[in-house]
């Protein structure tokens, strides 16, 4: 959004009897205030649309006290009349005025003799793009000076919107009052730029890492899990049934597995005890070369003396 200026420029009412209803509001094209502002009405067709979209009427105070903050916080701000209408013709853009009892009566009396426009401009083009409204002034050479004095940057539409060219500026590190074209080029011109391959990676490069990573890290997980659970197993932590429960935990949370085995002990280390000593059973050790024991040692398949004590 380009910020607009306000500014004002002295017309003079014409002369002839009584308040008129037509009034000359801005000459078409370049003109120059008394206070050497220059302004430029390029299209006088485009404000009379932007009044008829806006729908309500313009008003005419009395020395522009309804664009001075301090008038307004001193009081109400009467009107001199209301602008009904513009038109647009060679001779730049005119409004029909609504004028009040009391101001037509000052005119007619000559007490106010010249209108002054307030409208909006492009700083940097000085083209005048809406109309605010008028004043009846005395002296608008005087006015205008000091009026000068006040102008603030006025965006539209909405006048609390902050100054987003000025944000732009900063965001580019652009001092605040670079022109809005140059803003607007030195963005496109980024834009388009290619990136640094010292400072950035393809998204798909980056991508494809951490797909890597990731897999490195489950690999390695899934591995210390596996050897976690073998341990387990061989010490009697948990039984073979419990091995694939084992495996999910561990790899899922390795914590808590190692809280489970420090809680539980060696409960099923029994599994892998023998039953009795390694050797012959005792009977065995009691057997002789009786018919019996040969028989014994011919069914198992051992020699005939196997069985001696």
């Amino acid at each position: 959004m380009i910020d607009l200026a306000l500014a004002t420029c002295d017309r003079a009412l014409a002369p002839e009897d009584g308040a008129p209803e037509w009034v000359q509001l801005l000459p078409e094209g370049r003109m120059k205030g008394r206070d050497g502002r220059e302004f430029d009405l390029i299209d006088p067709g485009a404000l009379v649309l932007a009044f008829q979209s806006g729908g309500i009427d313009l008003p005419i105070d009395y020395e522009h006290a309804n664009d001075k903050p301090e008038a307004k916080l001193g009081g109400p701000v009467p009107a001199a009349g209301w602008i009904k209408e513009l038109r647009a013709d060679a001779g730049g853009l005119w409004g029909r005025v609504e004028w009040t009892a009391a101001a037509r009566a000052m005119i007619t009396r000559k007490e106010y003799r010249y209108l002054s426009p307030s409208f909006l401009f492009h700083p940097k083009t000085r083209q005048i793009v809406r109309l605010k409204g008028a004043g009846l002034v005395h002296s608008p050479n005087l006015h205008l000076t000091a009026l000068n004095s006040q102008e603030t940057a006025m965006p539209l539409p909405n006048p609390q919107q902050p100054n987003l060219t000025a944000a732009l500026a900063k965001l580019l590190g652009l001092p605040e009052d670079t022109p809005a074209d140059e803003l607007l080029a030195q963005l496109e011109a980024r834009l388009k730029a290619e990136p640094d391959p010292a400072k950035y990676m393809p998204v798909g490069a980056v991508q494809e890492m951490l797909a890597d990573r990731n897999s490195e890290r489950s690999s390695v997980a899934e591995g210390r899990s596996q050897e976690k659970v073998n341990a387990a197993l061989r010490g009697g932590y948990i039984s073979n049934g419990m091995r694939q429960w084992a495996l999910a935990l561990c790899a899922s949370n390795e914590a808590a597995f190692d809280d489970f085995m420090a809680s539980t002990g060696p409960t099923f280390a029994y599994l892998s005890k023998p039953s009795h000593a390694t050797g012959l059973p005792p009977a065995a050790a009691r057997c002789n070369d009786s018919e019996a024991g040969a028989a014994v040692c011919a069914q198992l398949g051992l020699k005939p003396d196997a069985l001696k004590g």
